[in-house]
């Protein structure tokens, strides 16, 4: 018996190669994309965390400035004020007559 060959038609080719050339054209374009994400995503991850540093520390800067002691000294050296300790113990509110201020 003779083994009949079947011919490939080149239409049938052609299209084969067209499909296997577009397909590894999308599956190159989606790594590319995908990498330039990546790249975006860690510039705004460092990003982030340069603000988070920042706050931090600006944090740090407010808790010092607003410390008691700090207040205390700058109201007695700038301000002229006198601090009765008596009254911040027992919760009582220093009243101060403008007049006294000047």
């Amino acid at each position: 018996m003779k083994t009949q060959r079947r011919k490939i038609s080149i239409f049938w080719s052609i299209a084969f190669f067209l499909l296997l050339s577009s397909s590894s054209v999308f599956l190159i374009n989606n790594i590319i994309a995908v990498n330039k994400l990546i790249k975006e995503v860690n510039i705004i991850k460092d990003d982030i965390s340069k603000a988070n540093q920042t706050n931090n520390s600006l944090k740090m800067e407010i808790e010092k400035l607003a410390s008691y002691d700090r207040i205390k000294k700058l109201a007695e050296d700038r301000l002229k004020l006198k601090v009765d300790e008596m009254n911040i113990r027992q919760n009582r509110k220093i009243l101060i007559k403008r007049t006294e201020m000047e």
